[in-house]
């Protein structure tokens, strides 16, 4: 009896994107956790600017579903923005290779889009949700601006700048992508979808912060892209 591999039939209709850097032997593990947490038919792309990222080795010596795609241009934006035009899926979802976001959240939030939503947001400080790490400047910012603007400007959700988000593509080809500070780019999609009413919804996530490697946060370089994006909202302009 002839046998199909599923591999061959089978068609991707989300994808998975992980923009990763220098994270080395300790993403494999992360990496494993998606697999073992996404449906068949979502396709998984790890990012990395370039074959000598120390991650590389690691990931061509392991059997995985993921493809890995090289970034022609440096930058977590700049790789979310090549994922997303790399990605087969209607649908794609942002999550970051250091091990903070939630693996067993994706399909959640896969399924927000699905059902009509444009973006869905995994919520830190919304009941339920959780930040577990370094209470630092970063943090305050992102809570306190969050609860800020949800309140006067009813953004439908209380976590505006995570990272660890599912868009409908259509929506991100229609409204397009300006951000050159990758960490900006989730702040600018929710601010770009309540300005051109788009559906916003958020679910609860516990939040861990890395506990191996160096965050490629840079507090300075975020602030005036933060900034920018928090003023477009209080003014209205689109």
């Amino acid at each position: 009896m002839l046998k199909i591999r599923r591999f061959y039939t089978l068609k991707y209709n989300k994808t998975l994107i992980i923009p990763c850097k220098e994270e080395g032997e300790n993403f494999i593990t992360i990496l494993k956790r998606f697999e073992e947490n996404v449906k068949d038919d979502t396709e998984i792309l790890i990012v990395l600017d370039s074959k000598e990222d120390i991650t590389y080795k690691f990931i061509d010596d392991v059997e995985t579903k993921a493809k890995t795609i090289i970034n022609p241009k440096e930058g977590v934006a700049n790789a979310i923005n090549f994922g997303i035009d790399s990605a087969i899926g209607k649908f794609v979802c942002i999550a970051m290779g250091d091990g903070s976001d939630d693996p067993t959240q994706v399909e959640d939030l896969f399924m927000l889009v699905e059902r009509g939503l444009s973006v869905a947001i995994a919520s830190r400080y919304s009941k339920g949700g959780q930040f577990i790490g370094n209470k630092n400047l970063k943090y305050f910012l992102s809570k306190y601006s969050g609860k800020f603007l949800n309140t006067f400007f009813f953004l439908g959700t209380k976590d505006p700048t995570n990272m660890f988000k599912a868009y409908d593509k259509d929506f991100l080809k229609k409204v397009g992508i300006q951000s050159e500070n990758g960490f900006t780019l989730g702040l600018e999609m929710t601010i770009k979808a309540k300005l051109n009413n788009y559906k916003i919804g958020e679910i609860p996530t516990i939040w861990i912060d890395r506990s191996f490697g160096k965050s490629k946060f840079n507090f300075r370089k975020f602030l005036p892209s933060y900034i920018y994006w928090a003023l477009k909202i209080v003014f209205r302009t689109k």
